[in-house]
């Protein structure tokens, strides 16, 4: 009987599954009737060190680097946000 009753499956072990299937989860891509993309989410990094970043598989994480990848993307952000109140006062 006990090989019968199945343990119910937790959310920490249904993750950790997904997890080794390596399936992207929490994304969201919008494209119009011709294909183009509108939106992702979350965004795609823009700056060189972070596509350096990538292709270095160096184990751990490396604060300092990691400092200087979001200060540059700091920078592309603050032009975004820039340009959209700049839309909005129009």
């Amino acid at each position: 009987s006990k090989s019968k009753m199945k343990k119910k499956t937790t959310k920490t072990q249904e993750a950790k599954k997904i997890l080794k299937k390596k399936f992207k989860v929490n994304t969201k891509i919008v494209f119009t009737e011709d294909g183009e993309l509108v939106q992702q989410w979350p965004p795609v990094q823009k700056s060189s060190l972070a596509k350096a970043d990538e292709e270095d598989d160096a184990s751990g994480i490396n604060l300092e680097k990691v400092k200087e990848i979001l200060r540059e993307e700091d920078k592309f952000d603050k032009e975004e946000y820039r340009k959209k109140i700049k839309e909005k006062h129009r």
